[in-house]
This record gives C-alpha cells, structure tokens and sequence, in this order.
C-alpha cells in the first residue's frame, strides 16, 4: 500500500521527504523526566496534535537530573545518526521559568528544539551551527513546563514542514558550556566513564591512580582488547574492557566500535 500525503498551504513536506513516498517525520525526547514520567506522554501528545503522522522516538529520559553537560552528551550521541530534517527536542532544564531563551536551532541539517542554557553545546561543537531563532513564551503556559506548552509545539511545527524563520526572530548563538575542566560527562551500562576530553590528553589523576591517555597507549589497549574479544568471546564482567578498547581506537583515531560516540575519551578502570 503506497504512502500518500496532503499538501497543507504554506507547509512544506514533513522531515525527510522525498515526494509521494515521503517518509514519515521524525521527532525524538532527550530529557532527565525519568522513564515513564507523563511529563514525557504530555509533551508527546503535543508533537502529535501539530503532526498527526511524526514518528517518535526516544533518546533517553534518564539524564541525570539537571545536568546539562550529560544532557548534552547524550543529545549529540543519541541523534547524530538521523537524517536532515529529523527534530531533535531536549529538555534539562534547571533554570526552567527564568529568563533564559527558549531556542529552535539547525545544525547538521537536523532540528534542535530545546533551552538556552549549554544542552545544544556538543551538537554545535560537531557538527557547526546553522540558523538560530528564539520562541517566544505562550501566554497561558505554565511557566515550569516549557517542554509541553513551548518546545513540543515548535517541533511539531517543524516536522510538518514550517520554515524555521518562522517559529521567531533570529537570534544568537545559543550558550555553550561554561566550565572547560575535565569532567565526566556520562557512565554507561559497562562502569565506563565517557568525559569532555580530547586526545591528545594531559596526565590525569582519579582516585589517587594517574591515568594518562597517550595514542600508543590507546593503540596497545585496543589491541589487546580485540585480541582478547577474539579468543575468549565476552564473558560476564568484561565488558568494560572491550568497550574501553572500542573507546581506545577511536581516541587514537580509528572510526569504529558501539562507544565510538565522539571524539571523547572514554575512560574504563575498576578500583579493587
């Protein structure tokens, strides 16, 4: 059965369109709600009243609350790998009800829908920013769930294909993160610790153990991790150690392995 869609004046084609067979647009949630907050189903029903036919998808609604650069993380790895057009709406958000902008941006192609306050910071580093413009509040919104009332609706309206100039004026960049020190941005399911580092990395010093991250030693790590991988297959327990391997090449600049997210360095140790 074919896929058709009805033009509406003054839209054009939903997110990835390519004529008749378009297909169909695409919107994802990067929030710290928690899974199965109907925070997360409000903001949902939103999307979907301004575009019946979206596809949703969710990112992660398990960003530490309020943390911004784990937030901003996991919305530049976990929509990277959609198509231009795609829209991308995020939301942690501490200083929600403040006078912090409330942004629609494009950048990589893709839409990002979401507040001012460093979220969109790694998408930029990235990929590049391309266009910028500022939403305005609605005036009988509630002022703490700008998600719902703000930011759902300004992705509805860009998967259904509402030029970005039209959702406000532009505007400037939006802030990027303000502490440059080395932090750990995200633990994943393994224990490995990713954080804001690039190679080539300085000494380091975690838990009284010096951690240095030079591109032979991230050579020799994913070596040794594929050769283990490869005689001993993946026991329980070791999953670290390959991931730490994956994360190793790709420091040392190969493009390969699950946790090849960014050019960060992914930090994997256990303390006995």
């Amino acid at each position: 059965m074919g896929i058709t869609t009805r033009p509406t004046p003054g839209r054009k084609h939903g997110t990835g369109s390519q004529g008749a067979l378009a297909r169909p647009p695409l919107v994802t949630f990067t929030t710290d709600f928690g899974s199965g907050s109907p925070l997360v189903a409000a903001m949902k029903a939103m999307v979907l009243a301004g575009c019946p036919n979206a596809v949703l998808v969710d990112v992660s609604h398990e960003v530490p609350r309020f943390d911004i650069s784990a937030g901003a993380f996991m919305l530049f790895a976990g929509t990277r790998h959609f198509g231009s057009e795609s829209v991308h709406l995020a939301v942690v958000d501490p200083g929600v009800g403040s006078s912090r902008r409330r942004l629609a941006i494009r950048a990589g192609g893709r839409f990002y829908v979401g507040p001012d306050n460093g979220l969109f910071a790694i998408v930029i580093e990235e990929v590049g920013l391309q266009d910028a413009v500022e939403l305005a509040p609605r005036p009988h919104g509630a002022p703490t769930f700008e998600g719902r009332d703000v930011f759902a609706p300004a992705a509805a309206a860009l998967a259904s294909g509402i030029p970005l100039s039209s959702l406000g004026p532009p505007t400037d960049p939006p802030k990027m993160l303000g502490d440059p020190s080395p932090r750990v941005l995200w633990t994943d399911g393994f224990g490995n610790l990713v954080t804001n580092l690039k190679p080539p990395v300085r000494r380091m010093r975690i838990h009284n153990h010096d951690i240095v991250a030079s591109d032979d030693l991230c050579r020799r790590a994913a070596e040794r991790a594929v050769r283990v991988h490869r005689e001993h297959g993946l026991p329980r327990g070791r999953g670290a150690r390959r991931a730490g391997g994956q994360a190793a090449r790709r420091a040392a600049g190969h493009e390969s392995g699950a946790h090849a997210l960014t050019g960060r360095v992914l930090v994997s140790f256990s303390l006995r």
